[in-house]
C-alpha cells in the first residue's frame, strides 16, 4: 500500500471504532433507562446480551491477509475467526403472543484470536416466530464499507433467557467480500410490558 494512504485509512480505523463505542455507550444507557421506566406502549420488550461465534471471510489467505495488511502488520492471518460482541434488539409484540418484530444492534469484532480486531456494526430488520424461528436482513458496516446482511436462525427460551443460534451472510458488492457467520449467545429482557400466551 502507498504511505500517502496510510494516514486516510487509519483516521478511518478510528473514527469507525470511536462511533461503535459512543454508539454501545448510547445503546448501553437506553437498556438501563428503560430497565427503570414504567410507562410506554404495551406489548414491547428491550432485549440485551452478548454474542460469540465464527465467520468465514470467502477470500484466500493471501488476499485476507492483504486486506487486513492495511490496518495491521503484513503477516499471514486466516479468513476463518473468531467473533465476539453485544446485541441490542427492541421487539414489537404482535397481540398476546411471543411472534414480533424486531430491530436488532449487533456489534461484533472479529479475529482477536489472531491479535486483531476488526470491527462490525449491523442493523437487523427481522420477524420471530412464536416457535422461535427468525429472518432479518439490514445494512452491515465494516472497515472495507457498506453491504448487506442476511440472518436466519432459532431462539430458544428458558426461564426468562433467550438463546439464539444464528447463521448469517454478508453479500458481497465491489468494495466487501462475502462472509458467513455462526453466532450464539443469550439474550435478557430488560423492560417487559406484555403477558404471553402461546
Amino acid at each position: 500500500m502507498d504511505s500517502s494512504e496510510e494516514p486516510e485509512t487509519h483516521n478511518w480505523f478510528k473514527i469507525f471504532l470511536r462511533g461503535t463505542g459512543i454508539l454501545l455507550i448510547a445503546l448501553a444507557t437506553g437498556a438501563g433507562c428503560f430497565a427503570q421506566d414504567t410507562e410506554g406502549p404495551d406489548g414491547y420488550q428491550f432485549i440485551v446480551g452478548p454474542r460469540l461465534g465464527a465467520s468465514y471471510v470467502l477470500m484466500s489467505r493471501k488476499d485476507f491477509s492483504e486486506a487486513v495488511a492495511e490496518f495491521y502488520p503484513e503477516e499471514r492471518y486466516l479468513p476463518i475467526t473468531s467473533l465476539f460482541g453485544i446485541s441490542f434488539e427492541q421487539r414489537i409484540l404482535l397481540g398476546e403472543t411471543r411472534s414480533h418484530f424486531a430491530f436488532q444492534e449487533v456489534f461484533l469484532l472479529r479475529g482477536l484470536e489472531q491479535s486483531i480486531a476488526l470491527p462490525s456494526a449491523s442493523l437487523l430488520v427481522g420477524y420471530r416466530d412464536a416457535s422461535g424461528f427468525e429472518i432479518g436482513a439490514g445494512p452491515n458496516l465494516t472497515l472495507s464499507g457498506l453491504g448487506v446482511v442476511i440472518a436466519l436462525g432459532w431462539t430458544f427460551y428458558h426461564k426468562g433467557v433467550f438463546v439464539p443460534v444464528n447463521i448469517s451472510a454478508v453479500l458481497p458488492n465491489s468494495k466487501i467480500p462475502s462472509a458467513i457467520s455462526l453466532t450464539t449467545g443469550f439474550n435478557f429482557v430488560t423492560r417487559r410490558r406484555a403477558s404471553f400466551r402461546k
